[in-house]
Protein backbone atom coordinates (compact mmCIF):
# COMPACT_ATOMS: atom_id res chain seq x y z
CA UNK A 1 0.00 0.00 0.00
CA UNK A 2 1.30 3.47 -1.10
CA UNK A 3 1.34 5.81 1.81
CA UNK A 4 0.46 9.47 1.26
CA UNK A 5 2.18 12.22 2.55
CA UNK A 6 0.97 13.92 5.19
CA UNK A 7 0.29 17.68 4.63
CA UNK A 8 2.10 19.68 7.82
CA UNK A 9 0.55 21.93 9.81
CA UNK A 10 3.17 25.05 8.82
CA UNK A 11 2.04 23.98 5.07
CA UNK A 12 -1.62 24.77 5.72
CA UNK A 13 -0.84 28.05 7.37
CA UNK A 14 1.37 29.09 4.68
CA UNK A 15 -1.13 28.42 1.93
CA UNK A 16 -3.63 30.09 3.74
CA UNK A 17 -2.18 33.13 4.31
CA UNK A 18 -1.43 33.12 0.69
CA UNK A 19 -4.45 32.97 -0.15
CA UNK A 20 -5.52 36.00 1.85
CA UNK A 21 -2.82 37.59 0.56
CA UNK A 22 -3.66 37.05 -3.70
CA UNK A 23 -7.66 36.52 -3.08
CA UNK A 24 -8.41 38.22 0.38
CA UNK A 25 -10.44 36.66 3.12
CA UNK A 26 -13.91 36.43 0.95
CA UNK A 27 -11.76 33.47 -0.12
CA UNK A 28 -10.71 31.99 3.15
CA UNK A 29 -12.70 28.67 2.92
CA UNK A 30 -11.37 25.40 3.35
CA UNK A 31 -12.21 24.15 -0.13
CA UNK A 32 -10.39 27.28 -1.25
CA UNK A 33 -7.35 27.07 1.06
CA UNK A 34 -7.40 22.85 0.35
CA UNK A 35 -7.38 23.06 -3.22
CA UNK A 36 -4.31 25.94 -3.05
CA UNK A 37 -2.02 24.16 -1.52
CA UNK A 38 -3.19 20.69 -3.55
CA UNK A 39 -4.91 18.78 -0.73
CA UNK A 40 -8.08 17.37 0.15
CA UNK A 41 -10.00 19.53 3.49
CA UNK A 42 -9.39 16.25 5.86
CA UNK A 43 -5.82 18.03 6.95
CA UNK A 44 -6.76 21.38 7.58
CA UNK A 45 -9.20 19.86 10.11
CA UNK A 46 -6.95 17.51 11.18
CA UNK A 47 -4.51 19.95 12.20
CA UNK A 48 -7.33 23.04 13.18
CA UNK A 49 -10.69 22.53 14.87
CA UNK A 50 -12.16 25.08 12.55
CA UNK A 51 -11.18 27.64 9.70
CA UNK A 52 -11.93 30.39 13.08
CA UNK A 53 -8.58 28.61 14.75
CA UNK A 54 -6.71 28.89 11.67
CA UNK A 55 -7.21 31.99 10.75
CA UNK A 56 -6.17 33.10 14.86
CA UNK A 57 -2.89 31.92 13.71
CA UNK A 58 -2.56 33.77 10.82
CA UNK A 59 -3.69 36.69 13.16
CA UNK A 60 -1.26 36.41 15.02
CA UNK A 61 1.65 35.97 13.05
CA UNK A 62 0.47 39.36 12.03
CA UNK A 63 0.46 40.85 15.00
CA UNK A 64 3.75 39.59 16.14
CA UNK A 65 5.13 40.65 12.95
CA UNK A 66 3.71 44.05 12.92
CA UNK A 67 4.79 44.54 16.54
CA UNK A 68 8.12 43.38 16.02
CA UNK A 69 8.18 46.28 12.69
CA UNK A 70 7.29 48.94 15.48
CA UNK A 71 9.59 47.94 18.16
CA UNK A 72 12.62 48.04 15.64
CA UNK A 73 11.38 51.17 14.37
CA UNK A 74 11.08 52.35 18.15
CA UNK A 75 9.09 55.51 17.73
CA UNK A 76 9.23 58.20 19.97
CA UNK A 77 6.75 60.71 18.43
CA UNK A 78 3.58 60.41 16.79
CA UNK A 79 5.15 61.39 13.47
CA UNK A 80 7.80 58.76 13.98
CA UNK A 81 4.86 56.46 14.75
CA UNK A 82 3.05 57.45 11.86
CA UNK A 83 5.99 57.09 9.47
CA UNK A 84 6.62 53.40 10.62
CA UNK A 85 3.20 52.48 10.19
CA UNK A 86 3.61 53.83 6.89
CA UNK A 87 7.09 52.08 6.23
CA UNK A 88 5.36 48.43 7.09
CA UNK A 89 2.41 49.39 4.37
CA UNK A 90 5.45 49.68 1.88
CA UNK A 91 7.37 47.12 3.09
CA UNK A 92 4.52 44.58 2.83
CA UNK A 93 1.33 46.31 0.81
CA UNK A 94 -0.65 42.93 0.58
CA UNK A 95 -0.54 42.20 3.54
CA UNK A 96 -1.24 45.97 4.49
CA UNK A 97 -4.16 46.09 2.54
CA UNK A 98 -5.78 42.43 3.48
CA UNK A 99 -4.89 42.83 7.06
CA UNK A 100 -5.33 46.55 7.86
CA UNK A 101 -7.98 47.56 5.63
CA UNK A 102 -9.90 44.30 4.92
CA UNK A 103 -10.52 42.49 8.02
CA UNK A 104 -12.55 43.96 10.66
CA UNK A 105 -11.36 41.33 13.51
CA UNK A 106 -7.28 42.08 12.44
CA UNK A 107 -8.44 45.91 12.21
CA UNK A 108 -9.16 45.90 15.37
CA UNK A 109 -6.34 43.44 17.08
CA UNK A 110 -4.08 45.70 15.14
CA UNK A 111 -5.40 49.30 16.17
CA UNK A 112 -4.91 47.71 19.28
CA UNK A 113 -1.30 47.08 18.97
CA UNK A 114 -0.81 50.37 17.89
CA UNK A 115 -2.54 52.32 20.88
CA UNK A 116 -0.63 50.89 23.38
CA UNK A 117 2.35 51.89 21.57
CA UNK A 118 0.86 55.24 21.23
CA UNK A 119 0.00 55.57 24.93
CA UNK A 120 3.87 54.96 25.81
CA UNK A 121 4.61 58.01 23.60
CA UNK A 122 1.60 60.09 24.57
CA UNK A 123 -0.20 59.38 27.97
CA UNK A 124 -1.71 62.26 27.94
CA UNK A 125 -3.34 61.91 24.54
CA UNK A 126 -4.29 58.29 24.79
CA UNK A 127 -7.66 59.23 25.16
CA UNK A 128 -10.40 57.46 22.85
CA UNK A 129 -11.27 60.56 20.56
CA UNK A 130 -7.74 61.52 20.03
CA UNK A 131 -6.42 58.08 19.46
CA UNK A 132 -8.85 57.35 17.04
CA UNK A 133 -8.14 60.29 14.97
CA UNK A 134 -4.86 59.70 15.06
CA UNK A 135 -5.39 56.12 13.16
CA UNK A 136 -7.69 57.41 10.86
CA UNK A 137 -4.49 59.50 9.52
CA UNK A 138 -2.19 56.98 10.08
CA UNK A 139 -4.34 54.24 8.20
CA UNK A 140 -4.91 56.62 5.27
CA UNK A 141 -1.57 57.70 4.72
CA UNK A 142 -0.43 54.36 4.70
CA UNK A 143 -3.19 53.22 2.50
CA UNK A 144 -2.12 56.70 0.13
CA UNK A 145 1.60 55.36 -0.21
CA UNK A 146 1.00 52.02 -0.98
CA UNK A 147 -1.12 52.95 -3.97
CA UNK A 148 1.48 55.21 -4.66
CA UNK A 149 -0.85 58.59 -4.43
CA UNK A 150 0.54 61.47 -3.18
CA UNK A 151 0.64 61.88 0.38
CA UNK A 152 1.19 64.70 3.16
CA UNK A 153 4.42 66.47 2.68
CA UNK A 154 6.81 66.34 5.60
CA UNK A 155 6.15 70.37 6.20
CA UNK A 156 2.53 70.07 5.64
CA UNK A 157 2.38 66.50 8.40
CA UNK A 158 4.88 69.08 11.03
CA UNK A 159 1.89 71.21 10.78
CA UNK A 160 -1.09 68.32 11.20
CA UNK A 161 1.29 67.10 14.76
CA UNK A 162 1.66 70.42 16.01
CA UNK A 163 -2.08 70.98 15.45
CA UNK A 164 -3.09 67.94 16.67
CA UNK A 165 -0.98 67.96 20.19
CA UNK A 166 -1.90 71.72 20.96
CA UNK A 167 -5.05 71.25 23.02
Amino acid sequence: MVRTQRVQRSHIIDGAYQLIINEGFKKFHARNIAQHIACSTQPIYREFANLAELKSVLTNRILVKYTDFLEDQEPKSLQAMSTAITNYATDYPDEFHRFFLQDSDTIQLVKQVTREVFATIHPEKSDCFFFDFFWQYCIGKAALAINNANHTEDLEEDRFFEFSLES
